[in-house]
């Protein structure tokens, strides 16, 4: 009886599971199901979720109609470099939080907990004055700049608790050996954070990737424009053709499937030592 008990717990338990994830997954077969579907059966009513006849040729044709490539590669420049900029800015600024006392830091640290407590919206018709002003209008430059403001208050914080797990004598003893500060934090603390530096390095591409606003307000040129404005196109005279735009939206996951698929494991044990921490 008690084996059956167990056996039984152990069935419940899986089928919870089972369901969490077909309802996890649910979302993503309907994009793809409604990318392969003809534009008549996309407004079918009842809704079918398996394509009665398979339309590949939506996958070349949002590729023909729109510069997606060109939508593709402003995407990918813009949040990798953002990405590179925020850990190059996060990294010294986290150690910084972590190793030093200094001066108004308890204030420094409050204020860029508090940055994160405003939605970008309250300062886009700033951000937007500023970079007009400045010419930079329609550039990478703006984008990434952007991009890069609004993820580094979260990665440092990010950080800071991945350099306090790092015992301080290891870099003392680097230091007596003759390391400066700035050694120190480049060569023992930087190594033993970088699953810490992977998983903000990936929080802030993907942040980057999906960034919307900006992008609408700072990127008014179409060639200029990143994946998520793209998505924009299919939407003509009060009719959305969601067909293409669940294809785009299928074209524009794949970049982030691919880092995900590459650093898996040391996303895994970043987040790990987060939740340990």
């Amino acid at each position: 009886m008690p084996r059956f008990s167990r056996l039984l717990t152990q069935g419940l338990w899986s089928l919870g599971i089972l369901g969490i994830v077909l309802f996890t997954l649910f979302p993503f077969w309907v994009v793809l199901s409604t990318s392969l579907k003809t534009p008549g059966e996309v407004f079918r009513s009842p809704a079918t979720l398996i394509p009665e006849t398979v339309v590949w040729e939506n996958y070349i044709e949002i590729f023909i109609q729109i510069p997606l490539v060109r939508h593709l590669l402003n995407t990918i420049i813009i949040a990798g470099a953002a990405t590179i900029i925020n850990i190059a800015i996060a990294a010294p600024a986290a150690y910084a939080m972590a190793r030093i006392n200094f001066k108004g830091k308890s204030m420094f640290s409050l204020g860029t907990l508090v940055t994160q407590m405003f939605s970008p919206v309250i300062i886009l018709i700033p951000v937007f004055k500023v970079i007009k002003e400045l010419q930079l209008l329609d550039t990478y430059f703006a984008l990434i700049l952007a991009n890069t403001a609004m993820t580094i208050p979260f990665s440092v914080w990010m950080l800071v608790g991945f350099f306090r797990s790092i015992p301080l004598e290891l870099e003392e003893a680097a230091m007596i050996d003759g390391l400066s500060r700035l050694g120190a934090m480049l060569k023992i603390a930087l190594p033993l954070t970088m699953p810490g530096l992977v998983t903000t390095a990936i929080y802030s591409f993907v942040t980057a990737w999906n960034e919307f606003i900006f992008a609408l307000v700072l990127a008014p040129n179409r060639y200029m424009q990143p994946v998520t404005i793209a998505l924009y196109s299919w939407e003509k005279n009060n009719v959305v053709e969601w067909q293409y735009l669940m294809a785009t939206a299928a074209v524009a996951t794949v970049p982030t499937v691919l880092l995900f698929m590459l650093v898996r494991k040391r996303l895994t044990a970043g987040l790990m030592a987060g939740a340990i921490k």
